[in-house]
C-alpha cells in the first residue's frame, strides 16, 4: 500500500494481482516469437476522502535470452464498483490482453456495458 498527501488530504493507492497466464505457442504462431510471455494483470484501488476508486494495470513479462523484457499499462480509474473491475479483468485474462491493447479493449468493454 502507497500513502500520499494531495491538498492535506490523505490518498491511499494499493495493487492486488488478479492472475497470470502465459502467452502459449498457438497465440504466438504468427509473430514468430519463440521465447516465453507471461501476463499479469492487477487491480488498482484508490482511497481518497473515503470513497474507492479501482483502476487496472497489465504487465507483460518477455523472457528473451539476454532477460527478461517488461511492458506494462495502467488506466487508473475505471470504475467505483470493485467488481465490476474484476469482472473486466477476467475478461482480460480469458483473451489474454496485452498491454499495448488495454486502452482499446477497455473502450469496447466500457461501451458495452
Amino acid at each position: 500500500m502507497h500513502n500520499t498527501k494531495e491538498g492535506g488530504r490523505k490518498v491511499q493507492k494499493s495493487k492486488t494481482c488478479y492472475g497470470k497466464t502465459f502467452l502459449e505457442k498457438e497465440d504466438l504462431e504468427e509473430t514468430n516469437i519463440k521465447h516465453k510471455i507471461q501476463l499479469e494483470y492487477y487491480t488498482i484501488k484508490e482511497t481518497k476522502n473515503e470513497k474507492d476508486k479501482y483502476g487496472i494495470e497489465i504487465i507483460k513479462k518477455e523472457y528473451i535470452p539476454d532477460g527478461i523484457n517488461v511492458e506494462s499499462s495502467t488506466k487508473d480509474y475505471i470504475s467505483s464498483s470493485s467488481q465490476k473491475v474484476i469482472e473486466i479483468i477476467n475478461t482480460l485474462k480469458q483473451y489474454k490482453v496485452t498491454p499495448i491493447g488495454l486502452n482499446d479493449v477497455l473502450e469496447d468493454l466500457l461501451k458495452a456495458n
